[in-house]
C-alpha cells in the first residue's frame, strides 16, 4: 500500500470533524456525552430541576466540567513525563 493512500484515508476520516472547526475527537465526546445526558435529564426530569435549566445550563455545566478533567489530566501526565525524564 503507498503511504501517500494511507495518508489520505487519515485527512479523510479528519474531515468530518474539520468542518465544525478545531475541535479533536475528544472535545467531540466531552460535547457528546454533555447532549446526552442533558437530553436524558430532561426527558426523566432527574434532579428536581427547571426545564430550562436541564436543557441548557447542565450541558454547559458538563462541557465545562469535562474539559476541566482533561487539563488536569493532561497536566498529570506531563507531570509524569518530566520525572521520568528527570530520572533517566
Amino acid at each position: 500500500m503507498k503511504p501517500s493512500a494511507s495518508q489520505k484515508s487519515e485527512n479523510a476520516a479528519m474531515s468530518g470533524f474539520a468542518k465544525f472547526g478545531p475541535l479533536d475527537q475528544l472535545d467531540w465526546l466531552i460535547v457528546l456525552l454533555a447532549v446526552i445526558v442533558g437530553v436524558f435529564a430532561k426527558q426523566h426530569h432527574f434532579l428536581a430541576l427547571p426545564e430550562w435549566f436541564l436543557e441548557w445550563a447542565l450541558p454547559f455545566l458538563l462541557i465545562v466540567v469535562g474539559y476541566k478533567v482533561r487539563r488536569r489530566i493532561a497536566n498529570l501526565r506531563d507531570r509524569g513525563r518530566g520525572r521520568s525524564r528527570r530520572d533517566e
